[in-house]
């Protein structure tokens, strides 16, 4: 049959560029004037390099851990046209599709550019730099490529393409000076006469140079903690005073911290103001508080006592949980650590991983039937054309595959960091692609039969996990890594298939999150694997199977699903296409072994509605139970959570959504909204739950896979503010 003895004509195909400098020239470049012609040096990039501010180069060509603040300089042989550095010319992008630019600046001298990410074209403070463990690729493109590239001051064009890729670190540049705080002030200013603090100022606090924000946390507590950095709270004064009269002694005042765009100066701006009385608060900084090195505060120390001058707006509300007990843990919900393995924090589930192979041994033992061939889709070479004549498409057109997976093949919900290809007899040639683009994302109609374009398949825009080159060691045997269960085809074609070993496409620069739908439903998701790889020097053989109902019967397995395609490199539509005459189909019903290295990274906690009390300050009524903490019921006007940290380290990330309901199912333990009544859905806009007069939140943690973090959290405060 014409569809399987062209598995071996057969390849797909990826973009990537050359994360290499290369510096061979197909042409020169002339300059000059007035009628003479003048041999000018070619316009090429010759020297990439990361620097310190000093620019002093400090770290290697595809460094792992680059300061968020380091810059980035790119020298060319001539003198560069200013007017042709943009972000256009040299693309610095990161994000999922690798789209989103960042914060800098670029800086011409001479035949030297430096970004610097510090600094924003616009010439305003970015002294956070770049975004922490993140990966980003550099991309400079060459004459034919854009219409946009870096020109000399003749106006020749860049010859050279260049692409590489780094990861930042978590932190910055090290530095010994640590830092000082300068003062303590208010906005609006204290009283000229009797220094009396406005009830709503906002506080601001100076330092001699860029803090770090994740330092700054708030005590919350009776007493300070060795990680809180700052602590702001009413003060324990000789009895009888206005502070004990109204409860609010040696209690923390609620707020929250922001900071300005060179983040020396930071604000703390209470939750509702610093008092409607005169009441008398203190502030101590602590050595805990860093500036961007890491250094801790030289001159830690206590301001005040000061004096609120009674204009403040009333205390409302705070819902607030510290994870010290779990009275209100929505248990059926909540996958991360509640306060167990550390009392007080919530802490996102470890990171483990586990492997998902898809292997045609087991579809043929599935099926009872199926054909064994060896294929070289996606990863073929032009010494292929050695051993076969007249391969089309030609080798140097590339291929490019798209594979189906099912959930029951995938399995439970994770990151996939790893995406494997099984070769044929667990051998490898040596081998190298220039060009490699992995995709993955969602079939749309969740059907392993793929429609007639991959473009067409995809459920919105995929995951570009890998975009580069890919070199493939050799080697004699990759080795097992399973024991497959012993093999019940009853004929000798599928035995190459029970080899185990499988080899790894280049390591992800973004995760591409699987979901399982539901866990309780069959065949409700489908994954895409989409390779798109260049032409490379040889070949490799990969493990393939064809749904047939014996060997070589030609005769298809009904009902199969066309769960492979196969184009040539960067097409969008099958190449060949489906042609029954001539016994070619395309996609088609086969399969060749892939296997997904699944991390789990995300966790939830959500708590449990918390309630007005039995009334609320319009005359409703409301049944039990209640939560400890109560709203104002209809009358309740919810703030943004304060979270604390405010800023996670390492990368990792929290994400806080709202549910506000009229009413729960009293059966529930205030784990379910009243069907009978009106809620909204999840949202991650407090306001949306406003007039609500129950209210729940829950906290998605993601773990940053990059640097191993484990998303943390040691409080979470809603404010609530009355309405009138």
């Amino acid at each position: 049959m014409a569809s399987i003895r062209g598995f071996a004509r057969r390849a797909a195909a990826g973009f990537a560029t050359a994360s290499a400098l290369v510096l061979a020239l197909a042409s020169t470049s002339c300059g000059g004037s007035g009628g003479d012609n003048y041999a000018a040096k070619p316009m090429v990039l010759v020297e990439y390099l990361y620097v310190d501010r000093a620019l002093v180069p400090s770290f290697p060509t595809g460094v792992q851990a680059l300061p968020r603040n380091a810059q980035i300089v790119f020298s060319f042989s001539e003198i560069v046209d200013p007017k042709s550095v943009n972000d256009q010319t040299i693309a610095i992008r990161y994000g999922t599709q690798f789209q989103t630019v960042p914060k800098g600046s670029f800086q011409v001298s001479g035949s030297r550019v430096i970004f610097d990410p510090t600094v924003t074209q616009q010439g305003t403070p970015n002294p956070f730099g770049l975004e922490p463990v993140t990966q980003y690729n550099v991309e400079l493109p060459s004459q034919g490529e854009a219409n946009d590239v870096v020109r000399n001051l003749d106006n020749d064009p860049l010859l050279n393409s260049f692409f590489s890729s780094f990861t930042t670190a978590a932190g910055f540049l090290r530095e010994l000076d640590p830092p000082s705080i300068v003062r303590i002030y208010f906005n609006p200013d204290q009283n000229s006469l009797t220094k009396q603090v406005p009830g709503n100022a906002i506080m601001a606090m100076e330092f001699d140079e860029p803090m770090d924000p994740s330092t700054f946390a708030l005590a919350v507590g009776t007493a300070v903690t060795a990680t809180d950095g700052l602590d702001v709270r009413y003060s324990d004064l000789p009895d009888p005073n206005v502070n004990q009269a109204n409860s609010v002694e040696n209690v923390p005042i609620p707020g929250s911290i922001s900071w300005d765009a060179a983040a020396k100066t930071f604000f703390f701006v209470p939750v509702f103001s610093f008092g409607d009385k005169k009441y008398t608060f203190g502030v101590q900084v602590f050595q805990t508080l860093k500036d961007l090195a890491g250094n801790p505060l030289i001159n830690p120390r206590s301001f005040g006592p000061y004096v609120c001058d009674g204009t403040g707006k009333v205390t409302g509300k705070i819902l607030a949980e510290s994870f010290g007990t779990s009275t209100d843990n929505d248990t059926s919900v909540t996958s991360a650590d509640w306060g167990f393995a550390v009392t007080g924090d919530l802490t996102g589930t470890p990171i483990t991983s586990r492997r998902a192979y898809i292997a045609g041994y087991q579809i043929a033992q599935n099926t009872g039937a199926g054909q064994y061939n060896p294929i070289v889709d996606p990863l073929t070479g032009f010494l292929l054309n050695n051993y076969i004549a007249n391969i089309q498409p030609p080798t140097n057109q590339g291929r490019r595959v798209m594979w189906a997976c099912d959930d029951i093949e995938m399995g439970a919900n994770g990151s996939v960091t790893t995406i494997s290809w099984g070769p044929d007899s667990n051998a490898t040639f040596a081998a190298s692609y220039p060009d490699v683009e992995l995709r993955l994302g969602f079939q749309k109609s969740n059907s392993l039969s793929l429609s007639t374009t991959f473009t067409s398949n995809f459920l919105g825009t995929p995951l570009i996990c890998y975009k580069g080159s890919y070199a493939v060691a050799q080697a004699a045997n990759v080795g097992n890594e399973y024991t497959p269960a012993p093999n019940t085809v009853p004929y000798a074609q599928m035995q190459p298939l029970l080899l185990t070993g499988y080899v790894n496409w280049p390591a992800p620069t973004s995760f591409f999150d699987w979901d399982q739908g539901d866990p309780n439903v069959d065949h409700d998701s489908v994954m895409l694997l989409d390779a798109n790889v260049a032409e490379g020097n040889t070949f490799q053989q990969i493990r393939g199977w064809f749904g047939v109902t014996a060997p070589n019967s030609g005769v298809l397995l009904g009902g199969f699903p066309l769960r492979r395609m196969y184009a040539t490199f960067g097409e969008d539509s099958p190449n060949p296409q489906s042609n029954f005459v001539a016994g070619i189909i395309n996609p088609e019903p086969s399969w060749t072994d892939n296997a997904f290295t699944i991390t789990k990274r995300v966790s939830f906690a959500q708590c449990r509605f918390y309630t007005p009390s039995a009334s609320d300050p319009a005359g409703n009524a409301y049944p039990p139970p209640y939560s400890t903490q109560t709203t104002f019921g209809v009358k309740s006007n919810y703030e943004d959570a304060i979270l604390t940290p405010a800023l996670q380290s390492g990368g990792a990330q929290v994400l806080v959504e709202y549910q506000g309901a009229m009413g729960v199912d009293t059966t529930s333990n205030r784990t379910k909204a009243n069907p009978a009544l009106a809620s909204t859905p999840f949202t991650t806009s407090v306001d949306d739950c406003d007039g609500y007069p129950y209210i729940r939140w829950r906290i998605t943690l993601t773990s940053n896979l990059i640097s191993n973090t484990v998303a943390r959290l040691s409080s979470i405060v809603i404010p609530i503010e009355r309405l009138p």
